[in-house]
Parts: C-alpha cells; sequence; structure tokens
C-alpha cells in the first residue's frame, strides 16, 4: 500500500476540518493551519469538493465545509478517490503482476496484513478520528 503525497495532504486537510467540523476554513487559513503548499492546497480542496467530500461555499464569508455528515465518510473512500483502488490492493513491492501464480517475495506476508489495513480503512470514519482526538 502506497499512499501518494495527495492522499497523505488530503488526510491532513480533512483531520483539520474536523476538528471543528461545523466552521468554513479558508484555503489561507487550512494553509497555515497545516502547512501544505499553497498551490497544492487550493487544487486539492478543488478535488476534495469534486469528489464530494467537501463542498466550496462561495462569496465574501465563505470558505470551505463538510459536503456531508463526517461520520458517513470512511478512509477507504478518501484514498480510494485521491489514489485510486490499486493503491491499496496493489503489490507492496510495486510489482505489475504480483498473484499467488507469481507471486512476490512479500506477497503472502503482505496479504494479511493488506486485509487489516483494507477493514480498518473502511471502518473508521472521520467522525472516529475526531472521536478518538487523533491527528491524521
Amino acid at each position: 500500500m502506497n499512499l501518494s503525497k495527495t492522499s497523505k495532504y488530503a488526510f491532513r486537510v480533512l483531520g483539520q476540518m474536523a476538528k471543528n467540523e461545523k466552521e468554513l476554513y479558508s484555503a489561507q487559513q487550512l494553509h497555515k493551519e497545516i502547512d501544505v503548499p499553497e498551490r497544492y492546497l487550493r487544487r486539492l480542496l478543488t478535488d476534495l469538493s469534486k469528489y464530494g467530500f467537501i463542498k466550496s461555499i462561495q462569496g465574501r464569508q465563505g470558505g470551505f465545509a463538510f459536503a456531508r455528515d463526517i461520520s458517513k465518510i470512511f478512509l477507504i473512500e478518501i484514498v480510494v478517490a485521491i489514489d485510486g483502488l490499486d493503491s491499496i490492493d496493489g503489490c507492496i513491492l510495486g510489482y505489475d503482476s504480483c498473484a499467488f501464480d507469481h507471486a512476490c517475495p512479500m506477497h503472502n506476508i503482505w496479504e494479511e496484513t493488506k486485509r487489516k489495513v483494507i477493514e480498518t480503512l473502511t471502518k473508521t470514519s472521520l467522525k472516529d478520528i475526531q472521536n478518538a482526538g487523533l491527528k491524521l
């Protein structure tokens, strides 16, 4: 499982926003709070909006807010939206073809770990992160 820099930043953005899920956040505010390059952050906010995690509210008092309840935004959705399913399901060593008939040296060990990681990402919501006081 290889998360991209964009996925890691998405977790940071959404984790920061989950601290106060009702607040409107400006791109500038998020940039200062989580130290993501501003141009990169603006593109990411557009993507997160496109994927339906957040919404953009226009105007003088505008900003970004969650588009849906954070108890219904699961970590697996974020990873799949940003990186695609292959980032989770692919070979840990990066081989294009890694299956039981052409397994890499780590295949059997990684399969069980990967299953547990996917299970955890599938059942963990942003609300769970917020409730646990965890930092993404």
